[in-house]
């Protein structure tokens, strides 16, 4: 076994590249990926043809493939959504999946491919040039019409017509005849997982609510893979930017022969397990078990049949949003005790190992929660911690984390100081710049400033001093914004002698 896995990733982000490759790292393993400049960046697509090239060198190297079609087909998550390729031109593309498994029969092969997002806003950052103009309306029409669909609703079917008359019919079309493409191409990747040229296949639920055509045709996917029998081998659920990160763990338990662990759920408040999570279509709980299952795993009801235990920070009564500032008066509520989770969590740290996820807010941890983390719990212990963007994105990510690093039993110094690199990576990024540094900045900035003028010295301020308090031989380098915005940051972690 070579111990190395090739990596087609979504996209050049942190957390779509470069986190699966130290995940990986915990564990020993080695993932290989293109470099970020061959990735494209965010409406401008990558040279599929040169990444295919890049694939076709590395695949005697590796024991296994994990591939994005979004990025294989279209040249990136973001660009799946604008292009104007025809089904034929990808359907060809394809086929060089075929050619990699007939070349090397045992290479394992997992695939992603994003069912495309219907957003409620009319930014054009990542969608189309009209979505300006029409985003909105465009998802009022797609929530509508299946909502009618399901109910048969006068008030929708109303609602709807009214929609309509608000979007040209030329940019509706043009829309729709996208997502029908993208459809067609998900679809056509049950039959390549059906011949074994595809070994596991995920359908990331990017950015999901209750109704819309993407909620359809979730729909529609879910009814075929069941009808074929492909429930062993195909997964839908919520997530996006995680889902690399987790197929490379899953991929790594099975090239090892190795039952992955299983986890216990440990939750700061019951009615906050049982609230949905924004951006998702089901309770924070069913997305818990959702992304254990995406390893391989499962949870279980007693403490003392499991190999980790979960720690899952909720919200109160409603997930809230920390950069967009949405129902933050819900979070902090009577309705958990996040002070007695903290303390039963390090009191479990002498039975088991523990790991914690934080999903009372989307997009950053929960400001309440790292200073009594740290003054509560031996932090340095955890198997995993992340709070970044979706439930799905920081679940998925602490799963992996301790998955991994189960499989390595922090045995190894060497073991040790990867994960304790990647606790503090989190930490500065989730909670640091994500909580503190980008809201901050966001208030400083203006149109004669830039984010290196602004953004980079707050967040070498509030890093330098978290590290002064907790970790202080290590420090921050290398900053920077990959796709030129507040939303994401991009740093290196550098450990010299304590000071």
């Amino acid at each position: 076994m070579k111990k190395k896995i090739a990596l087609l990733p979504v996209d050049a982000r942190p957390v779509t590249r470069q986190l699966p490759i130290d995940l990986a790292g915990i564990a020993g393993w080695k993932v290989m990926a293109p470099e970020k400049e061959l990735l494209g960046f965010l409406k401008r697509p990558a040279k599929t043809d040169v990444l295919i090239a890049w694939l076709d060198q590395v695949a005697a190297e590796v024991d296994g493939m994990i591939l994005s079609i979004d990025m294989l087909l279209y040249g990136g998550l973001v660009p799946s959504r604008m292009h104007s390729l025809t089904e034929k031109e990808l359907q060809k593309r394809l086929v060089v999946i075929k050619e990699w498994k007939r070349q090397y029969p045992d290479l394992k092969i997992m695939a992603l491919s994003s069912t495309m997002r219907i957003s409620n806003n009319n930014i054009n950052e990542e969608e189309k040039e009209y979505w300006k103009d029409y985003g909105t309306a465009i998802w009022g029409v797609s929530y509508h019409s299946h909502r009618y669909e399901k109910l048969q609703e006068e008030t929708d079917l109303l609602r709807l017509e009214e929609l309509k008359n608000e979007v040209p019919a030329d940019v509706l079309d043009d829309y729709q005849s996208t997502r029908e493409i993208n459809f067609a191409v998900n679809q056509s990747l049950l039959t390549l997982l059906e011949d074994n040229t595809i070994d596991h296949l995920v359908f990331p639920q990017d950015d999901t609510s209750e109704y819309g055509w993407n909620v359809r045709e979730q729909e529609q996917l879910q009814a075929a893979i069941r009808e074929r029998k492909l429930t062993e081998q195909a997964l839908l659920y919520p997530g996006a930017d995680e889902v690399a990160s987790t197929l490379v763990t899953r991929l790594i338990f099975q090239l090892e022969n190795v039952s992955p662990p299983s986890f216990y759920p440990v939750y700061s408040g019951a009615r906050g397990a049982l609230s949905p999570a924004m951006y998702e279509d089901r309770p924070i709980c069913e997305s818990v078990k959702g992304q254990i299952a995406a390893v391989g795993s499962r949870s279980e009801d007693e403490m003392s049949r499991s190999d980790v235990i979960l720690g899952v920070n909720v919200p109160g009564r409603k997930q809230g949003d920390l950069a967009l500032g949405l129902n933050l008066n819900q979070v902090d509520t009577n309705d958990r005790n996040v002070e007695e989770w903290l303390r039963r969590l390090q009191a479990y740290m002498e039975r088991k190992p523990v790991a914690m996820v934080d999903v009372a807010y989307a997009n950053g941890v929960d400001p309440q929660l790292t200073p009594m983390l740290m003054a509560n719990v031996n932090w340095e212990r955890l198997y995993g911690f992340a709070g970044w963007n979706t439930a799905g994105n920081s679940i998925g990510t602490v799963v992996s984390q301790a998955a991994l690093m189960w499989l390595a039993d922090n045995h190894t110094k060497q073991t040790h100081n990867a994960l304790k690199k990647q606790l503090l990576h989190r930490f500065l990024d989730d909670y640091i710049y994500q909580s503190i540094v980008r809201k901050e900045g966001r208030l400083r900035m203006s149109d004669s400033t830039t984010l290196e003028k602004v953004m980079t010295p707050l967040f070498i301020e509030k890093a330098t001093a978290f590290l002064h308090d907790y970790a202080n031989e290590w420090q921050v380098e290398g900053i920077n914004y990959p796709w030129d915005r507040t939303f994401e940051i991009d740093f290196e972690l550098r450990k010299g002698e304590p000071e």
